[in-house]
């Protein structure tokens, strides 16, 4: 199979069409990452409002049951928080992927060399924009950070209180 050699106009366009798709996947990504939390922090918020308004002694469902009741609602929290964590965590995982590529389409236009556009001894893209998206996502990390992940994480803790807390 004989290969065509492109033409550098066509590279760029090549790359600028790369481009645009990558950006358009990683708006994707981080559109989903907020829905996910935008359903899962409803539902702990819903729980947690529901607590706080009721008295826990005698309109709690799972109250009757003593603590089984509290059990099953723990692992109900637990189980929202966890996928939902999850979710999170692999569409920033993909997102990382898709920067990765951005990253990297910069540095083949040059966007990262400095006086390349110009006679300014700065360069188009600051020089720790390089390393978008190389960093691994540590869950660790996520939980220390101020993200949608320690969010959710955070009310499940204070949902998981407020069950077990009369």
């Amino acid at each position: 199979m004989e290969q065509e050699v492109l033409d550098l106009d066509s590279r760029i366009d090549i790359l600028k069409f790369i481009h645009q798709y990558q950006r358009g996947e990683i708006h994707y990504r981080r559109e989903r990452e907020y829905r996910i939390f935008t359903w899962s922090s409803n539902i702990l918020l819903v729980l947690i409002g529901a607590l706080l308004i009721t008295k826990q002694t005698e309109t709690l469902v799972w109250k009757p049951y003593g603590g089984w009741g509290n059990a099953v609602a723990s692992a109900a929290v637990i189980l929202v928080v966890a996928y939902s964590m999850m979710w999170q965590f692999r569409n920033s995982k993909l997102r990382g992927y898709n920067a990765r590529v951005t990253s990297r389409i910069g540095e083949l236009l040059h966007c990262f060399d400095q006086g390349y556009f110009g006679s300014e001894a700065e360069a188009l893209y600051p020089d720790h924009w390089g390393n978008y998206g190389q960093t691994g996502v540590k869950l660790h990390r996520r939980l220390l950070a101020v993200n949608y992940v320690s969010a959710t994480f955070l009310l499940g803790i204070l949902a998981l209180i407020m069950i077990w807390v009369p």
